[in-house]
C-alpha cells in the first residue's frame, strides 16, 4: 500500500476493546520497536479512534490544520500530514484499522479512497480465514483429548469383560462364549476407529497391509444373515490398518442384509482404482443418495435403524484420501464404489 500510494507509513491497528486501545499490529516505516508495542487510543482524539465512530474511510489532508481530532503521537512523532484510514471489518464488528500515511499534504481521489477500503476488505477475508482456522485447530485439539479420554475410559471396563468372558461356558448348544467374546471385540475395533476418526490421517497406518478377499470373507462369517451369500471376485491388497477395513465391510454388509433382505447376494469385486461393493437388493433411490452418508439418516428407524453405519464408512474414506461414490448395481441394488485407493501392486 505504501509503495503504490508513494506514502511513507502505512499501518495495521487491531482493536483491543479490553484495554480500549488499538495496537499496531504491522506496518512499515515507523521506529523500530513501535510495531507489536505501540497503541493509539481509541476516542476522537486520533484519527483511528475518529475512523471508528464514523465507520467509513477518513480522509486527511493536512493534519496539523485537522480540527476534527488531534493527530496522536504515533502520527506526529512521524512527522504526519496526510493519510487515509479505514475500519477492518465491519461498523458493528471492527477488527482494526487499516492507514496509510505521508510526510507531505497530499490530495486524494475517491480512487485512492477505494483501494485503500478493498486492501481493508481483503485484509479482514485473510483475517477471518486464519482465526478460523486456529478455532478448527482448538476444536480438534478437544476433540483428539476426549476421544482419547473416552478410549481411555472405555477400555477398562472392556479388558475386565474380556477376560471374565473366557470363564465362561464352552456349551456348543448355546455359543454364548463366542457370542459374547465377539462382541467384546467389536466393541474394541469401534475404539480403535473412533480414535482415526478423532485425529484424522495423522492416525492412518500406511504401513499395513490388507488382503481384501481374506477380511471381507472373516466378516461375512460372522454375519447373522444365513440365507444371504457372499461372492468374493477381488485380488486387490490395500495399503490400510486391518481393523479400520473390517469396519467398513462391516457396515456395508449389514447395510445390504438390513435393507436388501435375508436372502441378498453381496458381491465384493475390483474396481480400475480400488474396489466395489455391491448388492442385488432393493437399491437406494437416487434423491436418497447424497443422504445416506450424513450422520443420523436412516429409512429403518423402525427396524433399529441408526444412521451411523454409511457415516462412518463416509469419515474412514475421507480420512485415508479415497473416494467413495454410490451408484445403482447392474443387478438392481446398490453400488459402493472406492477409488484412488492405496494399493499394494
Amino acid at each position: 500500500m505504501a509503495n503504490t500510494l508513494d506514502h511513507d507509513y502505512c499501518k495495521i491497528l487491531e482493536l483491543r476493546p479490553a484495554d480500549d486501545e488499538l495496537l499496531l499490529r504491522n506496518g512499515v516505516g515507523w521506529h523500530d520497536g513501535l510495531v507489536g508495542t505501540a497503541t493509539v487510543e481509541t476516542e476522537e482524539n486520533s484519527q483511528a479512534g475518529y475512523t471508528l465512530l464514523e465507520e467509513e474511510p477518513v480522509v486527511v489532508t493536512d493534519l496539523p490544520a485537522e480540527d476534527r481530532f488531534t493527530g496522536p503521537e504515533l502520527l506526529t512523532s512521524h512527522d504526519v500530514k496526510s493519510g487515509i484510514s479505514t475500519i477492518v471489518g465491519t461498523p458493528d464488528d471492527p477488527w482494526g484499522i487499516l492507514g496509510v500515511h505521508s510526510t507531505t499534504p497530499e490530495t486524494y481521489t475517491d480512487e485512492d479512497v477505494e483501494f485503500v477500503q478493498s486492501v481493508a476488505n481483503i485484509l479482514f477475508t485473510e483475517i477471518r480465514r486464519r482465526k478460523r482456522e486456529a478455532e478448527l485447530e482448538a476444536q480438534n485439539e478437544r476433540l483428539d483429548a476426549f476421544a482419547s479420554m473416552l478410549a481411555h475410559e472405555l477400555r477398562n471396563p472392556l479388558t475386565v469383560g474380556q477376560m471374565y468372558s473366557q470363564q465362561l461356558s464352552e456349551d456348543p448348544e448355546t455359543d454364548a462364549a463366542t457370542h459374547v467374546r465377539e462382541a467384546f471385540d467389536r466393541i474394541d475395533d469401534i475404539i480403535d476407529v473412533l480414535l482415526i476418526l478423532a485425529r484424522g490421517r495423522d492416525e492412518v497406518c500406511a504401513n499395513g497391509t490388507v488382503v481384501l478377499a481374506d477380511v471381507a470373507r472373516e466378516v461375512w462369517s460372522r454375519m447373522n444373515a444365513p440365507g444371504a451369500t457372499l461372492e468374493v471376485d477381488t485380488d486387490r491388497v490395500l495399503r490400510a490398518a486391518d481393523t479400520h477395513v473390517r469396519h467398513l465391510l462391516e457396515n456395508l454388509f449389514e447395510n445390504a442384509v438390513e435393507h436388501g433382505g435375508g436372502d441378498v447376494t453381496v458381491t465384493i469385486g475390483n474396481h480400475p482404482t480400488g474396489f466395489y461393493v455391491a448388492d442385488d437388493g432393493i437399491g437406494i433411490p437416487t434423491e436418497n443418495r447424497d443422504d445416506v452418508f450424513d450422520i443420523g439418516f436412516t429409512t429403518a428407524a423402525k427396524e433399529g435403524g441408526t444412521g451411523l453405519g454409511l457415516a462412518f464408512v463416509r469419515e474412514l474414506v475421507d480420512v485415508y484420501g479415497w473416494t467413495c461414490t454410490l451408484t445403482e448395481n447392474i443387478a438392481g441394488g446398490a453400488r459402493f464404489e472406492f477409488e484412488n485407493v492405496g494399493l499394494v501392486e
